[in-house]
């Protein structure tokens, strides 16, 4: 993400709540969020236990050898299923998409989303090593629009980071939100900007 980016993004930004009262922070998640190795040794038990039998059916081997190549099995593929890359093909999103939504929470209430005036923050989070997207909506913003309001968002998140476009994403992710929010929250001529417009990335 270079500087060039992050102003595009702060102004982009900028310009769409100059046409909401709401308010909105973005978060770029630089790793992934997944903790342990579940899955990845999961799949690596599978085959080790499976492929080694596979193949005695067609070329019988020695019980000695086939227990070696179970551990043999286990062991490369558990190493290499928990490289970043890999780890996130063998992980379910429903796992993925979890992860994204506990740390988006977190930033929520760390970023001080949740005090804004009239309670209309909208925190969009994207996180391109575990490929998912997440956008909490304060609680006035999420009883009007409710949560559907926003795959729209994710889409143009995840489309960008699979592009290789992150911040052409993040830039269209954000002009989507701030029409989201136009529709139920107009401007008002009072409004102070109550949070930065800059990205986070942590």
């Amino acid at each position: 993400m270079t500087q060039p980016d992050r102003a595009r993004i702060a102004d982009a930004i900028a310009a769409a709540e100059r046409a909401t009262s709401g308010e909105i922070r973005v978060v770029l998640v630089r790793r992934s969020l997944l903790r342990g190795h579940v899955y990845p040794v999961l799949w690596a038990s599978l085959v080790a236990l499976l492929l080694p039998w596979l193949v005695a059916l067609f070329r019988p081997m020695p019980l000695l050898a086939l227990f070696a190549a179970q551990l043999v099995l286990f062991g490369g593929g558990a190493l290499l299923l928990m490289l970043p890359g890999l780890a996130v093909c063998v992980t379910p999103r429903s796992v993925r998409e979890e992860a994204a939504r506990e740390m988006a929470l977190t930033q929520f209430l760390a970023l001080g989303i949740h005090k804004t005036r009239e309670r209309t923050g909208v925190l969009i989070l994207v996180a391109p090593a575990d490929r998912v997207a997440e956008v909490v909506a304060d609680q006035k913003i999420h009883a009007c629009v409710g949560h559907d309001a926003w795959h729209a968002v994710c889409t143009h998140l995840i489309e960008g980071a699979r592009a290789g476009r992150l911040a052409d994403g993040l830039v269209a992710g954000v002009a989507e939100t701030g029409r989201v929010l136009a529709a139920h929250f107009p401007p008002r001529p009072d409004k102070p900007n109550e949070l930065p417009d800059h990205l986070v990335v942590v």
